[in-house]
């Protein structure tokens, strides 16, 4: 009870002027005053010897020095005798090679088994990222198995397809070095397994016949210019085609040059490696395909201009996509929007030639004139119709980049379209890269054929069955215009959709596009 009480005393607090500042522990210092009594044998002792260069002494408890003596002293003894067993008995040349040949295929070994592991590990990551990729792309619409779809391209001629895209590329935007952006990465992955699956070749479409085109004037009497000259230009390149693959009467030398310059200038422009792409039919049956040029169509509205590119697209063998200009404020929506925005998309180029079957659709460019330029805050100017200087002539078309995704595209053999109201609001410099034709309204007779063309067509449209129509019907909208036509009609199909008919009468128009009103009271005759 008596120490303990000293020792309590002792640690009473000191006053500032006596307190002494603590030392950190330390087993080379002094003991501080007052802990003397640990510097005993029965607790540490002093080592002298702890190294040859260790000037300050150790303290170590009882014992530990003299092991660490002995272990010392051990150690010294071993090299010793190792030392004398080398100089007595010197390694040869043959066994120093046989030592670090096993040396060197240890390692080779060894880092044959890392590289093993991680394959397999990359493989089972590679494994999981293809089952998010084909579960992504199911999410989206699209089906991952492109197989079918690539066999059918691949067996085609070279005169019926085309290569859109370079594998590089797609590779390079897969990858997505670029961008650190995890939706951006999700969307390049996806995109670019979906291109591999598809492959680097899109099909041709060939036009039915020069006669399926003429025949297009029976339902579009006031378009007679724009088909006559879609026919020539169809029949031109059918000629040229036909006189590249009829053999000439010619000698087998003769043939032989001849087959040869053919083939050099097929080549001419392409790269070694694109002459010698696995699966590319003969040099023989390469024929120029169907390409039209920039064709601006323009008039009053309503005389139905799209309804006839729709038509025209049809004849063609080719998908078509319309694209409002009027609503375009930046030329994003053609080659997609900068990969620094947080919403960037690709453009409707990669839409129609990454995502879709065919490298030569047709595109509506409605509204032209109607192109919105706008004032950038940094003192430009921002317009949609930009990017159509490239787009509209076959050689610069031909290496157009998505800036979305990074990736070139063969657009050459798109065919464009244009519709406009008042041709002189669009630029001069865009302007002179199209064949221009002035559709004006149709007479008397040329409304009853168009008539008769967009019922059909908006028939057909409601799902109904547009086989033999009422003449009444389709003279009671000859008067109005293709757009008008269009909407009346599909007004009576849903009024006779109402009355549970899966034909429409001449009463199912509405009121106020009738000009005769015996048709209304008389008319009973259906459309089966």
């Amino acid at each position: 009870m008596t120490d303990f009480k000293k020792d309590s005393d002792s640690s009473a607090p000191m006053s500032a002027a006596t307190k002494i500042k603590r030392r950190p522990g330390s087993f080379t210092a002094p003991p501080a005053e007052g802990r003397a009594r640990l510097h005993s044998e029965k607790t540490f002792v002093v080592y002298h010897r702890f190294a040859d260069d260790y000037r300050l002494d150790l303290m170590l408890p009882p014992g530990v020095g003299e092991q660490f003596d002995a272990l010392k002293e051990r150690l010294k003894k071993e090299g010793n005798e190792k030392t004398a067993l080398e100089e007595s008995q010197p390694e040869s040349a043959e066994d120093k090679a046989r030592m670090r040949r096993l040396l060197r295929q240890e390692e080779e070994r060894r880092e044959q088994e890392q590289q093993k592991l991680a394959a397999e590990q990359a493989e089972r990551e590679e494994k999981e990222n293809k089952k998010k990729i084909k579960a992504r792309l199911k999410s989206m619409g699209i089906d991952p198995d492109q197989s079918e779809y690539r066999n059918q391209v691949s067996k085609l001629p070279s005169c019926q397809r085309l290569r859109v895209y370079r594998e590089d590329d797609v590779q390079r935007m897969a990858s997505t070095a670029q961008s650190v952006d995890s939706d951006l990465k999700k969307r390049n992955e996806s995109v670019g397994y979906l291109l591999k699956a598809k492959g680097l070749w899109r099909r041709l479409g060939v036009p039915e016949s020069v006669e399926a085109i003429l025949a297009l004037q029976e339902d579009h009497p006031h378009f007679a210019e724009v088909i006559q000259f879609v026919a020539n230009h169809v029949a031109l390149q059918k000629m040229r085609g036909e006189a590249q693959a009829k053999p000439g009467e010619k000698s087998e030398n003769g043939a032989q040059a001849s087959g040869t310059e053919e083939r050099a200038r097929a080549r001419k422009g392409k790269s070694r490696a694109e002459s010698a792409d696995a699966g590319v039919p003969g040099e023989e049956d390469i024929k120029p395909p169907v390409r039209l040029p920039p064709l601006l169509l323009f008039g009053p509205p309503g005389v139905g201009k799209t309804h006839f590119c729709e038509s025209l697209a049809k004849v063609l063998g080719v998908p078509v996509r319309r694209h409002p200009m009027d609503q375009a404020e930046t030329s994003s929506a053609l080659l997609g929007s900068d990969i620094t925005w947080g919403n960037s998309r690709y453009g409707l180029i990669f839409d129609l030639l990454g995502m879709g079957e065919y490298a030569n659709p047709l595109v509506i460019l409605d509204e032209l004139d109607k192109a919105q330029v706008i004032s950038k805050t940094s003192g430009g100017i921002s317009s949609p119709t930009g990017v159509l200087h490239s787009l509209l002539e076959p050689v610069s078309a031909a290496n157009v980049r998505d800036i979305s995704l990074d990736l070139e595209l063969d657009a050459s053999l798109i065919t464009w379209i244009a519709t406009a109201n008042y041709p002189w609001w669009v630029p001069a410099t865009l302007r002179s890269r199209f064949k221009e034709f002035l559709i004006t309204p149709p007479d008397a007779e040329q409304a009853i054929q168009l008539s008769r063309s967009v019922v059909k067509h908006a028939l057909k449209a409601a799902g109904f069955n547009a086989g033999k129509l009422d003449r009444r019907i389709v003279v009671a909208l000859a008067h109005l215009s293709a757009r008008e036509i269009y909407q009346a009609t599909l007004a009576a199909a849903a009024m006779a959709a109402r009355r549970g008919a899966c034909d429409i009468r001449i009463s199912d128009l509405p009121d106020e596009v009738l000009v005769n009103a015996v048709d209304y009271e008389l008319g009973r005759t259906t459309v089966h």
